[in-house]
């Protein structure tokens, strides 16, 4: 299994992703000095689980279900996180 489907099952098995998009964002990383490997990865998680909690508590659900690949096969992970409600006003779509 590749490492974005391993991501994807963790997180739809530890809560309710509506939408997922991940971008591996680590070769601009490589030639960094200090550049050990693992991926550096940004990416939009919209799931309904967020709801009611804030912006710490939603990154650390993500952390939490992808515990173990963090800071091995994951060196770093940007997150944008919304609700249904949220990402459909960031993305100017209130008809879904």
């Amino acid at each position: 299994m590749n490492l974005y489907n391993e991501i994807e099952n963790r997180l739809n098995q530890a809560m309710d992703i509506l939408h997922l998009d991940i971008k591996d964002d680590t070769g601009r990383h490589i030639r960094h000095k200090n550049f050990s490997g693992g991926a550096h990865l940004s990416s939009v998680i919209v799931s309904s689980s967020f709801a009611e909690l804030n912006l710490l508590e939603r990154h650390k659900r993500v952390y939490d279900a992808l515990d173990g690949m963090i800071k091995q096969e994951i060196h770093a992970l940007s997150m944008k996180t919304y609700t249904l409600d949220e990402w459909q006003k960031v993305k100017g779509n209130t008809d879904e």
